[in-house]
């Protein structure tokens, strides 16, 4: 299968060993489909059927048990994961509880602490009535939550996978830096789109699992939703802000493109921020913290008179999601550190219903910041 050697993923499971032994964790369940990649490498969409829940174990001292639907068996087999144990699947009585509480019992069968996917930008994929149902009728165990250990591990990038992200962003890159010259006024933002989503399979692109799309006279009212049938007028911005992925990593940027006469007042919210960004990127090294980048941002903005954000953060971790701990805000205190990805992503709404947005995405080094993304220009995209 496509992805990394059985050491990368054996070095995961061995890291977070580690980190359970430190905090008092006897047993790891992993439910969600991007942990269950990062640990197992199983390379699949198939969670996109809510059917069935998948389980993996992992206890402190041996390799990870899997517990999943039959129909997942051969695929987890060509992984590095040998220990499997299956259920015939849809059965909604016993999606796999009866079995998943036999291991436990055998791993823990007097006291224990068992950790899940409880807290910080995490989520159980399965139903809370079954969860519930392991909680009580295992009550000589708790359950507590071990996000916190998983994402202090996954926020560093392995060189592995630094390689497949900067694949991706590289691939994003060359269609953005090439796509002024493919659209036209008079398209329609989903004919755009769909042109824009063509260039990146062509180049080599796996999914594009994120595309938002928005244009308005001299900027746009929103920067989350799927392209409209809107038509591209003279006079518009347009922001395309992709999520696409190779080998289940993502790269997440955006570009902005002027069409035909721009405002003055449009071109002014440009270059501030991008001089926002180009200010705070010169600041960025291990060490200092969101609040710091936060603020080099804000600091910029403010000046403007025209600072009103209402996106909430101004940049994320970046990797097997699309978004990521930590935040760039100013309540999150987290310090960067070597081989963190993060988004730079300061916003600007300049005029009610008009705001434009600018976002590159960077890998701290040791010494200081590689900027991943080609640089955005520094003179809007002009499309004639």
């Amino acid at each position: 299968m496509r992805g990394f050697n059985k050491i990368e993923y054996q070095k995961r499971v061995k890291d977070l060993q580690v980190n359970m032994q430190n905090n008092n964790i006897d047993l790891t369940l992993i439910t969600s489909p991007h942990n269950f990649r990062y640990f197992t490498g199983l390379d699949s969409y198939f969670w996109e059927s809510p059917t069935r829940p998948w389980f993996l174990l992992i206890s402190q001292n041996k390799n990870p048990v899997a517990i999943i639907p039959s129909i997942g068996k051969t695929a987890l087999q060509k992984t590095w994961i040998k220990e499997i144990k299956t259920w015939p699947s849809p059965q909604p009585k016993d999606e796999g509880v009866s079995e998943l509480k036999k291991y436990i019992n055998k791993v823990l069968p007097n006291k224990g602490n068992i950790g899940c996917e409880l807290g910080l930008e995490s989520h159980l994929r399965m139903s809370i009535n079954d969860f519930d149902y392991l909680r009580n009728s295992l009550s000589n165990l708790k359950f507590i939550d071990a996000s916190i250990i998983i994402w202090k591990q996954r926020i560093i990038k392995s060189q592995n996978e630094i390689k497949k992200i900067k694949e991706i962003i590289l691939i994003a890159s060359k269609v953005f830096d090439n796509f002024q010259n493919q659209i036209n006024i008079g398209m329609s933002e989903i004919e755009i789109c769909k042109i824009f989503k063509k260039e990146l399979i062509n180049e080599g692109a796996d999914h594009t699992l994120y595309m938002s799309c928005s244009s308005g006279n001299g900027g746009y009212d929103q920067i989350i939703c799927d392209p409209s049938d809107k038509i591209i007028q003279n006079g518009d911005i347009m922001v395309i802000d992709t999520g696409t992925t190779l080998d289940g990593y993502f790269c997440d940027f955006n570009r902005n493109y002027g069409f035909g006469s721009i405002s003055k007042e449009s071109i002014n919210a440009y270059n501030y921020l991008w001089e926002a960004t180009e200010r705070t990127l010169d600041k960025l090294r291990p060490g200092i913290s969101c609040v710091e980048i936060y603020e080099s941002l804000f600091d910029v903005l403010k000046n403007t008179g025209l600072q009103s954000n209402n996106v909430g953060r101004m940049g994320h971790g970046l990797g097997l999601q699309l978004t990521e701990p930590p935040s760039i805000m100013k309540k999150d205190k987290s310090v960067l550190e070597e081989n963190m990805i993060i988004t730079i992503e300061p916003s600007l709404e300049y005029s009610p219903g008009k705001m434009l947005v600018h976002e590159e995405n960077v890998l701290i080094t040791k010494g200081g910041y590689e900027l991943l993304s080609s640089r955005t220009p520094k003179k809007l995209p002009i499309v004639k």
